[in-house]
C-alpha cells in the first residue's frame, strides 16, 4: 500500500503550501527567445515552462488542476498556433502533474519510470485525495493521467532546432528529472531547485539531492528555471546547494554528539532561520531537520577537530 504510506507524509508537508505566493499575481516570463515560464499566482505556485520550436511546443510540468493547465494552453496560444508535441513531468507531485489530462491529446507525456509508478493505481488515487483535502478550486475535476512514455537514466528529445536532454537525478523524490538545453545554456530543474523558499522534503534523500545539484553544476548553463519561484542564474543553484549542505552538516554533527531529534531541531533551527531568514516557508525547517535526522542517523560521520570547533561555534554549544 505504498500510496497510503505517502498520504501522511505529503499531507504534513504540503498542507500550507497552497498559499506560498498567494499575494503575487501570476505572470508569464520570457526567459529566453522561445522559452517561457508561468510562475507565481494564487493557489499552489508551481512553475510551468514551455519551449516553442519550429515544429511545435514542449511543455514542462502541467500545474495542479485541469483549469490551471488550460491557462497554460491559453498562454501558449498567445505565442503560437503550432501543435503541442510533448508534455514532461519533472516529478510526480500533483502540483506538477495533475494538469496532465489537459495535455493528453499530445499523446506523449514523458517522465521517469518512478513517476508512473507513483501516479498509477492506489498510489495515485491516495495522492489525489490529499490534494483534494486542500480545497483547491477545480481539484474535483482532476483525472490522474500518468505519463505514457518513461525512461530510466537519460532520454534525448529532438524537437525542431532544439535538443533536450532529460536526466534522472533523484533527490527531491526518487523520480526527479531535470532538462538540459545546451544551445540555450538552460536547466529546467523542477523542485531540485526552488527560489527563495525552504524546499519540501517529505520524499527527499538529501545526500542524493546534493549529488544531483553537483551534477547539474558541472553543466554549461547560465539560466536555471526552478520548480517554484522566479528563474535566474547560477546563484539559484548555489543557494539551494548551500541550504542542503548546511542542513546535512549541522544535523550530522548533532547526531554524532548523541542528541535527540528534539534537541537537534532546537539547535539547528535557529542557525538555519538566521542564514535563510529571507526565504519563505521557514515553518518547514523542523520537518526538514527531521528528514535529515532520519537519513543520517544511519550514516554517521566523524568530523576533524577543526571542523568540530567551527560547527560548535556556529551552534553556540558549550
Amino acid at each position: 500500500m505504498r500510496g497510503l504510506k505517502w498520504v501522511g507524509v505529503i499531507l504534513a508537508g504540503l498542507l500550507c503550501s497552497g498559499m506560498a505566493w498567494a499575494e503575487e499575481k501570476p505572470k508569464t516570463v520570457e526567459v529566453w527567445k522561445n522559452l517561457f515560464t508561468l510562475t507565481h499566482g494564487e493557489g499552489i505556485d508551481s512553475n510551468t515552462t514551455f519551449l516553442i520550436s519550429n515544429e511545435g511546443v514542449i511543455v514542462v510540468d502541467t500545474r495542479v488542476t485541469p483549469a490551471e493547465a488550460k491557462k497554460v494552453k491559453e498562454d501558449i496560444r498567445k505565442q503560437t498556433q503550432l501543435p503541442i508535441l510533448y508534455a514532461i513531468n519533472t516529478h510526480y507531485h500533483g502540483d506538477h502533474s495533475f494538469g496532465n489530462q489537459v495535455f493528453k491529446d499530445t499523446h506523449t507525456i514523458i517522465a521517469h519510470e518512478n513517476v508512473r509508478k507513483a501516479l498509477e493505481g492506489e498510489s495515485g488515487q491516495a495522492h489525489l485525495e490529499v490534494f483534494k483535502s486542500f480545497k483547491i478550486p477545480g481539484m474535483d475535476e482532476t483525472v490522474i493521467t500518468p505519463p505514457n512514455v518513461i525512461f530510466k537514466e537519460k532520454m534525448h528529445l529532438y524537437a525542431g532546432e532544439y535538443h533536450l536532454q532529460l536526466v534522472h537525478a533523484p533527490g527531491h523524490t526518487d523520480g526527479d528529472l531535470f532538462i538540459y538545453i545546451e544551445t540555450l545554456k538552460t536547466i529546467i530543474a523542477g523542485d531540485l531547485i526552488t527560489s527563495g523558499k525552504i524546499p519540501y522534503m517529505g520524499d527527499a534523500y538529501i545526500e542524493d539531492w546534493i549529488k544531483a545539484l553537483n551534477y547539474i553544476a558541472d553543466l554549461d548553463a547560465e539560466i536555471y528555471i526552478p520548480g517554484h519561484g522566479d528563474p535566474g542564474g547560477k546563484p539559484l543553484l548555489i543557494a539551494m546547494k548551500h541550504y542542503l549542505i548546511d542542513l546535512r552538516r549541522l544535523v550530522t554533527f548533532q547526531i554524532e554528539e548523541g542528541r535527540s531529534l528534539k534537541e537537534t531541531q532546537d539547535s539547528v533551527r535557529p542557525v538555519l532561520e538566521k542564514k535563510f531568514k529571507k526565504w519563505k516557508k521557514l515553518e518547514w525547517l523542523d520537518d526538514n531537520i527531521k528528514r535529515a535526522y532520519m537519513e543520517f542517523s544511519t550514516k554517521q560521520k566523524s568530523y576533524p577537530p577543526s571542523a568540530r570547533v567551527a560547527i560548535l561555534a556556529n551552534l553556540k554549544l558549550k
